[in-house]
């Protein structure tokens, strides 16, 4: 039985590595240089900023932000019931003489019964917002002069509805190191690229740090009142723009904006266990076939090589000729050549591909608690606030 395991395992990385590859082919990376012609006149951008306690970044986000080199847009930025010196922030930011207006702060002390913080704070943004575009960003952003007018050209070029671009990632904890780039690698397997920008496709994705999407086509589709429940509204919403026939364009941006996503393993475990079941589609089924499948393929091959090896040690039995210790060897080593070139996109020494087995675990046990607390009842907590599990 180990060794039919350990073979579809070894099949599935090969499978994946096939995949990745093709899914790579062709690749287009957006950096600041990168030319793409402007639409002539330039159309005005509203940028939505939710923030909610966050001090520790805000500043450099604004200043970041009012540094862009676009001609025409302004920033609306939303104060969440803040309870830290974000209002404060925000408030200094609007009143600087160089400003002119281009930012504008809404303070929101109120959360309606089956509305998401975030979701609920961009509704407020984007009902102020006087732009054509919408750009729907993150409070920890830190973005390049270049950033916005590079996405309105991709745009205009591709004739999307909605673009997104990913972020580069500012490690802090080890924690972050070993644990990001396993959630961006299950993200290339689950929405390739390829997919998500191909229009007769359903795959789509979002990412939330940079949403820029057409005002007209977020109003004709419902707004963000059709996603006042869930708290992934990245996702869903390139699904809807997708699913009611919008384009949506997915990029991958290098050095065109950068964030640093957790302070510690601690807040990266809330944040995962807050989305991980609802990313299931609230299905215990396929968490415990993720699990199964996670487990199988990038914990047991390490964990039967070590198990197998100091058996062989302990006895003193040869371990060339003993296939599963030869199929779990090959199956690790496999899953890193697929898994490293990754982690070196992400920034990384490919060093740090090693810690695949136990970002896998605490993956796991993000997605179990995330589990366990919906059906249980409790909710998920996110930034000092408790979300009841949505309607049955």
């Amino acid at each position: 039985m180990l060794q039919l395991i350990l073979l579809l395992a070894l099949l599935g990385w090969l499978t994946a590595g096939a995949f990745l590859y093709w899914n790579a082919r062709g690749l287009n990376v957006l950096r600041p240089a990168t030319s793409l012609p402007m639409p002539q006149p330039a159309p005005r951008v509203s940028i939505l900023v939710a923030a909610r306690n966050e001090e520790k970044t805000l500043g450099a986000t604004l200043s970041s932000l009012l540094n862009l080199d676009y001609p025409d847009y302004e920033i609306i930025l939303v104060d969440d019931d803040s309870a830290d010196g974000t209002p404060a922030i925000a408030d200094a930011y609007a009143r600087r003489p160089e400003v002119q207006g281009r930012l504008r702060v809404i303070h929101n002390h109120e959360l309606p019964p089956g509305w998401r913080g975030k979701v609920y704070a961009l509704s407020l943004a984007e009902k102020a917002a006087t732009g054509e575009w919408l750009l729907a960003t993150d409070a920890d952003v830190i973005a390049h002069p270049a950033l916005l007018r590079v996405a309105v050209s991709l745009a205009a070029q591709t004739g999307a509805r909605l673009v997104s671009i990913t972020p580069q990632f500012d490690y802090g904890c080890l924690a972050e190191r070993a644990v990001l780039p396993i959630f961006s690698f299950l993200l290339a397997l689950a929405y390739p690229l390829r997919l998500v920008n191909h229009p007769k496709s359903r795959c789509a994705l979002g990412v939330g740090a940079f949403l820029l999407m057409r005002r007209e086509d977020l109003r004709a589709l419902g707004g963000y009142e059709r996603l006042r429940g869930t708290l992934i509204e990245d996702l869903r919403m390139a699904q809807m723009f997708k699913r009611n026939g919008r384009t949506i364009y997915l990029a991958v941006g290098k050095d065109l904006f950068h964030t640093r996503m957790y302070d510690d393993w601690r807040e990266m475990f809330e944040a995962l266990a807050r989305t991980a079941f609802e990313g299931t589609g609230f299905s215990l089924r396929n968490t415990l076939v993720g699990l199964v499948i996670g487990l199988g393929a990038a914990v047991l091959p390490w964990a039967a090589s070590l198990v197998l090896l100091l058996s062989a040690f302990k006895h003193g039995t040869p371990l060339r000729h003993d296939p599963p210790f030869l199929l779990a060897t090959a199956t690790a080593a496999v899953s890193l050549v697929v898994y490293a070139p990754l982690v070196t996109f992400l920034g990384l020494s490919p060093l740090w591909a090693l810690a695949l087995p136990l970002a896998t675990l605490f993956y796991s046990a993000a997605a179990v608690t995330s589990a366990v607390l919906t059906l249980a009842g409790t909710g998920v907590r996110w930034k000092d606030r408790l979300y009841p599990p949505p309607p049955a």
